[in-house]
């Protein structure tokens, strides 16, 4: 998911109907209700137990999935601030740069932010502490970065969860 919003961010405006129809219908915009239904393998909020890999990954996503969501609707209303008509113009490199400083790069860290607050499977919470501290850490170097984001911008990050299993995030 990394990776495809910061094509995103280069190339909102032009590429936004392909990452509409590619983020499937929109489910709730409420991040709990992923954690808070009970499970045999273990919830995260109910039980205080720690849950499967399988459980983790599977709520790690829908946040991914979410905020994906919402990140198209605020590129719309971005472009749509901005006068600039999607599809039918090429944001300038100034304006691309905003796009990711004002819209991306906050979607992206309330992602590291809802998967940090996530209990992580047992034996496993050092790497998923790694991988959110890695995105949160290449965050804010991005927000740091002035222009457009290079194309590594938060490739530690989307590597990790790739690595880890992830199958929205990082994608």
């Amino acid at each position: 998911m990394y990776k495809r919003k910061l094509a995103l961010a280069l190339f909102a405006v032009l590429a936004l109907a392909a990452v509409a129809a590619g983020c499937g219908g929109g489910g709730s915009s409420s991040s709990s209700s992923s954690t808070s239904s009970t499970s045999d393998n273990g919830s995260t909020d109910s039980s205080g137990e720690a849950p499967t890999k399988a459980v983790f990954i599977k709520e790690a996503d829908a946040i991914c999935g979410e905020d994906e969501t919402e990140l198209v609707k605020e590129v719309e209303s971005f472009a749509k601030e901005k006068g600039v008509e999607i599809g039918k113009e090429e944001p300038s490199k100034d304006l691309q740069a905003e796009l990711f400083r004002e819209v991306i790069l906050p979607n992206i860290g309330r992602q590291a932010e809802g998967i940090a607050a996530l209990t992580p499977p047992e034996g496993e919470e050092e790497t998923v502490e790694d991988l959110t501290d890695t995105l949160s850490e290449e965050v804010a170097e991005a927000e740091e970065e002035s222009g457009v984001p290079a194309n590594d911008t938060l490739a530690g990050a989307t590597k990790k969860a790739k690595a880890y299993g992830l199958k929205v995030c990082g994608s």
